[in-house]
């Protein structure tokens, strides 16, 4: 009786076990990151040289416009997000964001603001949870630094560069997806993102 007692328990345990996950995978939070209008968005560009030890560096910025939807039914945090590129040997380059002002852009009519993703700014406030069937954006800048040979330069195709936006939740699931940079001029960023060659100058 006993024996048939403990195989009952133990058979209950997996069962709520196996119910407990099914409910889990269900209802878990599901990011999806994408592009905000790749189109018109997305640069690469040009920075003024640095220095490194005695060493003439070549500086590239990537301003990117991410938006990262929750598809699943909980909501989550953000833990990270990083820029991927390779160099121009093949050699993954692993990029952490820049802390920036909120860019802006100004006409005659009206001032743009843009969001900063996961930082707190004079117009808008950093959030960094998603919740379920929501979506959070902005924009976020990363730059990769140089010296030496041309091979540890980023990959160019036609003014292009390839990278990858990868971000982690608070559990550790990774999703990412694929950027394309377009080149524009320094001076044309400096229109919406004054000051940006001094960003991480040391």
């Amino acid at each position: 009786m006993k024996a048939l007692l403990e195989i009952s328990a133990l058979a209950l345990a997996v069962i709520n076990g196996l119910m407990l996950l099914r409910s889990y995978m269900r209802d878990r939070p599901v990011l999806k990151p994408s592009a905000v209008h790749p189109e018109v968005y997305q640069w690469w560009f040009r920075l003024p040289e640095g220095e490194f030890q005695g060493h003439k560096t070549r500086r590239y910025g990537f301003l990117l416009y991410i938006g990262i939807a929750n598809k699943g039914l909980r909501k989550v945090q953000l833990e990270r997000w990083r820029l991927k590129i390779r160099s121009a040997r093949y050699r993954k380059i692993e990029l952490k964001p820049m802390s920036i002002p909120e860019p802006s852009w100004e006409n005659e009519a009206f001032t743009k603001h843009y969001p900063v993703l996961g930082q707190k700014g004079l117009m808008f406030g950093g959030d960094t949870m998603v919740d379920a069937g929501c979506s959070i954006s902005g924009m976020a800048y990363y730059i990769y630094e140089c010296f030496g040979d041309k091979s540890f330069d980023p990959l160019i195709v036609s003014d292009t560069i390839r990278g990858f936006f990868e971000v982690n939740d608070v559990f550790g699931k990774k999703e990412k997806c694929k950027i394309n940079f377009n080149l524009k001029e320094l001076e044309y960023i400096q229109t919406i993102f004054k000051d940006i060659e001094k960003i991480g100058v040391a």
